[in-house]
């Protein structure tokens, strides 16, 4: 690797772990997780949930690339008022500088197939990332890391995009997500 190269994936690495999840922050989480900590999480999901009909490598390298780009151009939240095409412009602007930087084109190859939701590894990532989501409120509100719960909220966000995505592979997704729910719900009634 170049030393160029080398100086950019130090500074990309570097702000990838400083970069806070909007989400988390706008609910007043303490020590909210970064893009990075996201990114590992939606990783060890793939690599723990892929169906073996599915490339698993390449689930992880979609996982490891989803949220990238933010490192340049932000982390926006739906409640943002930032259309769809926006956020995809300054995510495409944001991936291509990163790879320009690495030099490494893949990345956008990975990002294209991972917006373009037309590939199933593709649509299993999207669910995991969405997994992840909950999965994370849940440990918030467990450890009190937030002035209000947020599983309700993340939840409900998660399994309405998550039935949205029109794929079988990720059936056992849409399971957990469901059994998540339903233990939660019983835990709040007793």
């Amino acid at each position: 690797m170049h030393q160029t190269n080398i100086n950019n994936l130090i500074k990309i690495l570097g702000l990838f772990k400083d970069l806070k999840r909007s989400g988390w922050i706008k609910r007043n989480v303490l020590m909210p997780e970064s893009d990075a900590d996201h990114s590992f999480s939606t990783c060890f999901l793939a690599f723990l949930l892929t169906p073996q009909h599915l490339n698993r490598s390449h689930c992880i390298e979609l996982a490891l690339i989803h949220d990238l780009a933010e490192i340049y151009c932000g982390d926006y939240t739906p409640c943002d008022n930032l259309s769809p095409q926006e956020k995809h412009q300054l995510e495409e602007q944001g991936i291509i500088k990163i790879s320009k930087e690495l030099d490494m084109p893949k990345i956008i190859e990975l990002f294209n197939e991972f917006e373009q939701q037309k590939t199933e590894e593709s649509k299993f990532v999207k669910a995991l990332d969405k997994l992840d989501t909950v999965l994370t409120a849940c440990y918030y509100d467990d450890n009190k890391r937030a002035p209000s719960s947020l599983f309700d909220e993340f939840s409900s966000y998660a399994n309405k995009c998550i039935s949205e995505i029109k794929s079988r592979n990720i059936n056992k997704i849409k399971i957990i997500l469901s059994n998540i729910i339903k233990e939660r719900n019983q835990n709040d009634q007793n």
